[in-house]
């Protein structure tokens, strides 16, 4: 499975994220003595949206992938226009970040097929997208416990 923005194979040119955006991160999750607003992505046609076409996110926000059983899903980056943290999650803690997803240069004209893919380490349930550094500038780390609170 692919996810964070998969679905659509036309490119788009960017857009600004709609107002309703404030009401997309409607889920609290809490990791050591952070507390982030996310949106939950749970559907296959969630999931392959992601964060796509999307120009930023506050430093206070990202989004959970939460795939209800193990497994070793793809990660790319179409549409992306910046940087991510990918936070690999098994029974609520932290098993792998990979830091510094780079959002591909002129990514909305590039070939989804050129795209690279991230794979977790081992099998998770669940994948958090947060800006680029937050993982390291709120010292979260491997074995960090992931709770969803709202």
């Amino acid at each position: 499975m692919l996810a964070s923005g998969c679905a659509k194979q036309s490119p788009a040119p960017p857009v600004a994220a709609p107002d309703k955006t404030i009401s997309l991160y409607n889920h609290q999750l809490k990791i050591s003595d952070q507390t982030l607003n996310v949106q939950v992505a749970t559907t296959s046609a969630d999931m392959a949206e992601g964060l796509s076409d999307r120009l930023s996110m506050k430093d206070d926000e990202g989004m959970l992938f939460d795939f209800g059983q193990p497994g070793k899903p793809a990660f790319w980056m179409p549409r992306m226009h910046f940087d991510l943290d990918l936070v690999w999650i098994k029974n609520n803690k932290i098993i792998f970040i990979t830091p510094n997803v780079p959002a591909p240069v002129g990514n909305w004209k590039l070939e989804i097929g050129n795209l690279p893919l991230y794979y977790p380490p081992s099998p998770i349930e669940q994948v958090l997208e947060v800006n680029a550094g937050w993982s390291d500038a709120h010292k979260i780390k491997t074995g960090d416990e992931v709770r969803l609170v709202k």
